[in-house]
Formats: structure tokens, C-alpha cells, sequence
């Protein structure tokens, strides 16, 4: 028995010396949490806009000419067709109990946008086309990830600052850091006050109202966790 107790000794005092380094080493740095945010305009607005053949006081409207109505009104807006691309082109719709030449075709376009006054201006010309949906699937800008980067670094800064002014309070100093860990925050995609997901065709010209495409700012935040020694 007494060799049982001494063995089972044995065992607990290195766990026991292991937690008390780990407590004296605890008390010797200060850990903080630095934050930044920015809010930015969007100069990049994913368009989706679909044309699809319909009806039309008993006459089909083809997609040909639906096609070329929307180019026309591409040139108005000054929009180059080259960033035009083509997501998905000759899909039958409503075909079921319909000859093959009664079945609906439609073909679906994306383009990226600079500008809600773009975006506002490409309405205003398609107005005149009756085009079947447009939808703004994604907003970004194009220097999100430099933005994002000088963001964290200011994060960085703060929590370094806070350390600095705690410290001072107990008459310490922040010495060298020891961790910093980076917190990755997506961000904020802001609510659009234009319309999305918007049937052009299910109103008529005299019936459509008038919209302004504006977009809120995209909002960033950066969050860091760092740990500095105490001098």
C-alpha cells in the first residue's frame, strides 16, 4: 500500500509543477481585443437580367428580337458590350402538352456594373424592353482586399493602444508581442434600395414607376487578439 501511494506521488507532482508554470507564466503578459470598421461605396454590382419569349396579343415576341432590343439599350446607357457574358442561352420553358415551336426560350445575361448611377441609368434605357427579370446578386469593390487588410491593422493598433493605456494605469509597460490572432469577419453586403428581383414585364410602361437605384455602404469590420509582455 505504501508503494502504491508513493508511485501515485510520483505521478501528481510533475502535473502539479506543469500548472504552476503555466500560472506564473499567465501573469506576465496582458491580452487585448482591437477593432476597426469602415464603410465603403460599392464600384462593383453583379446584374443578373433574363429575357424570356412571351405572348403578346396572341403573337409570340421572339427572343431574337427581345436580344436585339436589349443590346440597343445596352449602347444607350454607354455600357460596352464586351462585359457582357452570357450565363445561359436557348432553355425551353412551359413545354410541357406544347409543340416543340410553341415552347418559351429564354436567355440570361450578367454584367458587371461601377455605379448605382449606372445601374440607374441601364433601367431607365431598358424600360422600353421587356426584358422577363434583373436581379443584383453581389455587390463588392475593387480594392476590397487592400481595404480589408489596412483595416486589421489599424485593429492591431487599437488593441496595442488599449494595452498601452491599461498598463500605464498600474504604472507598467507594454514590452513585445507575444500572440496576435486574427478574427475573419465576411462583410456586411448592404440592403439595396433599388428593387432586386424585379419583373420588368409584368408591368406596363404607363404603369411602371419611376426607381432610383441607390445602394447603402458595404460595412467592414476587423477584430484582433493580441497578447503583449509586461515590462
Amino acid at each position: 500500500m505504501k508503494i502504491r501511494f508513493l508511485l501515485l506521488a510520483f505521478l501528481i507532482i510533475p502535473f502539479m509543477s506543469i500548472a504552476q508554470n503555466e500560472v506564473f507564466k499567465g501573469e506576465h503578459f496582458i491580452e487585448v481585443t482591437g477593432t476597426a470598421q469602415q464603410e465603403i461605396e460599392p464600384n462593383e454590382i453583379y446584374t443578373t437580367i433574363r429575357l424570356r419569349e412571351f405572348e403578346e396579343n396572341r403573337e409570340k415576341v421572339s427572343l431574337e428580337k427581345l436580344d436585339k432590343d436589349f443590346l440597343n439599350a445596352l449602347k444607350d446607357a454607354g455600357i460596352d458590350r464586351k462585359r457582357l457574358e452570357l450565363a445561359d442561352v436557348g432553355s425551353k420553358l412551359d413545354k410541357l402538352g406544347k409543340k416543340e415551336k410553341d415552347a418559351f426560350r429564354e436567355k440570361t445575361y450578367q454584367i458587371k456594373l461601377t455605379s448605382a448611377a449606372e445601374l440607374e441609368k441601364l433601367v431607365e434605357k431598358l424600360q422600353s424592353v421587356k426584358i422577363d427579370f434583373v436581379d443584383i446578386t453581389r455587390l463588392s469593390h475593387s480594392d476590397l482586399d487592400k481595404i480589408k487588410m489596412d483595416l486589421k491593422i489599424k485593429a492591431l493598433q487599437a488593441g496595442k493602444a488599449k494595452a498601452e493605456t491599461l498598463l500605464k494605469a498600474i504604472g507598467a509597460e507594454v514590452g513585445k508581442p507575444l500572440m496576435v490572432r486574427d478574427w475573419e469577419i465576411e462583410p456586411v453586403q448592404p440592403m439595396m434600395e433599388y428593387k432586386a428581383n424585379v419583373t420588368m414585364r409584368a408591368q406596363s410602361q404607363d404603369e411602371a414607376e419611376p426607381s432610383s437605384a441607390g445602394f447603402r455602404k458595404i460595412k467592414l469590420q476587423a477584430q484582433i487578439v493580441a497578447q503583449f509582455e509586461i515590462k
